[in-house]
């Protein structure tokens, strides 16, 4: 008829096919080149992608993933999800699945190929043009969705990592062509089916051939690699890749023959069944190979809110101590999703402080940009930070409680990162404080004790909790700030590093008492419990206190003449008992380190200003204890006759200020005092009367 002839005839201007009104080209070949024998010909049927433009599939090829090499990911995945498929439905029908395994060989003579293998369900012609012609279509998805409500079918989903159904397309990234060679075994027609693609737009569907060596049941994904993507698929290229992200997938991954994935995903464990031997295997690889031993782990499973997987460890020494001075270590915890890596450092995942944490947290309810490498919902993650954190501090609350010796070694070395989050983390402020150890004046050299203990021993009638902050005990014991409140039978806790000035700041007060240094307290010295070496002072000493007018007049001649009146004020102390004197409202030894390290980072002109600070004592109250050998002595040698001797009492009485100012902290050079030292020992020397 007319219409056939014109319709053969536009087959023939065509030149290969006829072009169909749904955009589809069908070309016919002849089967003289298939060597899977038998008459007839061989169809293939061009079609453009029916969903999306070019322009989309650009994007996801090209703009998408900011690392090429997780194309292996995604095809590891995509090939897990085939295989939890077909071994759900050999579960539902009784069946054999057969062996499930992923195969991946690359071409080491010339890099031009990279073959993924699948045994899983494989796709049917309908599948391959329904799931691969469509971008952003996932057959895992309509798997999920086909799961609601089945027998079985919420084991099987989750184990499912495929949601978007673009992650095949990164394949196109390293690839010129991508053909799919896929059969579908006795759920389909029998027959093995390949799909192809340059990725411009079109792809073609075709039967396989023998030469194509189908699978029997499953999917082979065949890339022409591009010449300047060849380093990419490497065998060791592909092992590095493989060993980043999907050594945890829940079928073996063979390379080359060689399985790649040997360390289980023990997150998924129960702890009973979780060995010492495997949870040190994994740690060293979740770690980087760290060769210490964490002397706590924390496997960690919640379905609600969300849906936690994680196995975590509380390392045994500062990761911190590699990054050298002033480096800080990057979030060691790895964000997965069905065993498949998301984020290698997850850094906003945990607070700051928790950074010395290892290990690994799977959350199937994180919502994922679809290149899954962003974090889409930053509320959702939020939330499962704070879970996580909330958990870890529990399970250390909980281990200081039953195991106090080894809580109190691991604190001892990781103690600061705690002591941090008190700084930082307002939130977490009150469970923090009680994770805190130090030393006190009621414990032995090296043995901790915590607030709440420390709040148990309180005595009768203290009503806050004492502090002192020293360089090491034996200072802090001869702190003259120690004196009053060790006449009184008070404890005090011993602050030896920096940062803990400012964690008492921040913490104010802990079971409803108010933290409070020593230095700062002004307690009056009691006749209670005074130490043996205090007690051994006043029963040594004959001395009976100035009167009260002969201390006032000191206190004058002490701050008018001896020290030219830079201070505030020199006054009569009831603070003390065995030391001479001491300084108060003085700036705290934290901040004058502080300062101190401002001055080296600051420009000329900040750092005199701050060194003129350093120097002002307009502040600061001298006190002295008129009860003190010494201070009855320089009172003695100031009114002396001999002007050798008086001006020996103004040389000492600016000793017992530099002096005052050594035992607060806050001097910043003691070399300016050595000829002074010098001075004095000369004049209390016999003369030489050779």
């Amino acid at each position: 008829s007319s219409s056939s002839s014109s319709s053969f005839a536009a087959m023939m201007m065509d030149g290969v096919g006829v072009i169909h009104g749904d955009g589809r080209r069908r070309r016919w070949y002849s089967n003289s080149g298939d060597t899977g024998g038998g008459g007839g010909a061989r169809t293939a049927e061009t079609m453009a992608f029916q969903a999306e433009t070019k322009r989309l599939l650009d994007i996801v090829t090209n703009s998408l993933y900011a690392d090429k090499e997780v194309f292996l990911r995604e095809l590891v995945s995509n090939a897990s999800d085939a295989l939890e498929k077909a071994r759900h439905a050999a579960l539902q029908s009784g069946g054999d699945p057969g062996a499930l395994e992923i195969k991946i060989t690359t071409d080491d003579e010339d890099g031009a190929r990279l073959v993924v293998e699948d045994s899983g369900v494989g796709m049917t012609r309908e599948e391959l043009v329904g799931n691969l012609g469509t971008i952003a279509r996932s057959g895992s998805k309509a798997f999920l969705d086909g799961m609601q409500g089945e027998s079985g079918g919420a084991d099987a989903a989750a184990n499912i990592i495929g949601k978007f159904g673009v992650g095949f397309y990164a394949s196109f990234m390293v690839s010129d062509r991508v053909e799919v060679i896929s059969c579908a075994g006795e759920r389909g027609d029998g027959k093995a089916w390949k799909w192809s693609s340059s990725g411009d737009g079109t792809f073609t569907i075709e039967e396989a051939t023998a030469s194509d060596d189908a699978p029997t049941r499953g999917t082979k994904i065949i890339m022409h690699v591009k010449a300047d993507e060849k380093h990419l698929v490497s065998k060791w290229g592909v092992e590095t890749v493989l060993k980043k992200y999907s050594s945890f997938v829940g079928f073996p991954v063979l390379l080359n023959g060689n399985k790649t994935n040997d360390i289980g995903a023990l997150w998924r464990m129960d702890e009973k069944d979780l060995t010492d031997e495997n949870s040190m295997a994994f740690y060293r690889f979740i770690s980087g190979g760290s060769m210490d031993t964490p002397p706590f782990r924390l496997l960690f499973k919640a379905d609600a809110p969300l849906t936690i997987r994680s196995l975590m460890y509380f390392p045994e020494h500062n990761p911190e101590r590699a990054a050298g001075f002033g480096g800080t270590a990057h979030s060691g915890v790895s964000l997965y999703s069905r065993r498949v890596l998301i984020s290698e450092k997850t850094d906003h995942m945990l607070p700051p402080f928790l950074r010395f944490m290892r290990g690994v947290v799977d959350c199937e309810d994180i919502p994922l940009n679809i290149s899954r490498e962003t974090l889409q919902d930053s509320m959702l993650v939020r939330k499962l930070g704070h879970i996580l954190t909330k958990r870890i501090l529990k399970f250390l609350k909980d281990t200081a409680k039953k195991e106090p010796k080894k809580y109190n070694d691991w604190f001892a070395n990781l103690g600061f990162f705690l002591k941090e989050g008190v700084c930082s983390e307002y939130e977490h402020k009150v469970d923090l404080s009680e994770l805190l150890r130090y030393e006190s004046s009621a414990t032995a050299q090296g043995e901790l004790t915590s607030f709440r203990d420390y709040h148990d021993r309180l005595v009768d009638g203290q009503d806050k909790i004492y502090y002192i902050v020293a360089p090491n005990r034996q200072q802090a014991e001869a702190s003259p700030y120690l004196e009053a409140a060790r006449s009184r039978g008070y404890e005090v806790l011993y602050l030896y590093a920096h940062i803990d000035e400012f964690v008492m700041q921040h913490l104010v007060g802990v079971a409803g008492k108010t933290l409070i240094s020593v230095e700062a307290a002004n307690l009056e010295a009691g006749d209670g419990a005074d130490s043996k070496e205090d007690n051994a002072k006043k029963e040594d000493s004959t001395t009976v206190a100035l009167d009260e007018a002969t201390a006032s007049e000191l206190c004058k001649w002490f701050s008018d003449d001896a020290l030219g009146g830079k201070l505030k004020e020199v006054k009569v102390s009831n603070r003390l008992v065995s030391s001479p004197a001491l300084i108060s409202g003085h700036e705290p030894e934290a901040m004058r380190r502080y300062r101190m390290v401002q001055t080296m980072a600051s420009d000329a002109a900040a750092s005199k200003k701050l060194a003129e600070m350093s120097s002002d004592f307009s502040m600061m109250t001298l006190e002295l204890n008129p009860k003190h050998e010494m201070i009855r002595r320089v009172n003695a040698a100031r009114k002396s006759s001999d002007d050798d001797v008086r001006r020996l009492a103004t040389l000492v009485a600016e000793q017992i200020f530099d002096n005052a100012r050594v035992a607060a902290g806050s001097l910043d050079d003691p070399r300016a005092m050595l000829g002074r030292l010098n001075e004095i020992l000369s004049a209390t020397l016999p003369a030489d009367d050779a």
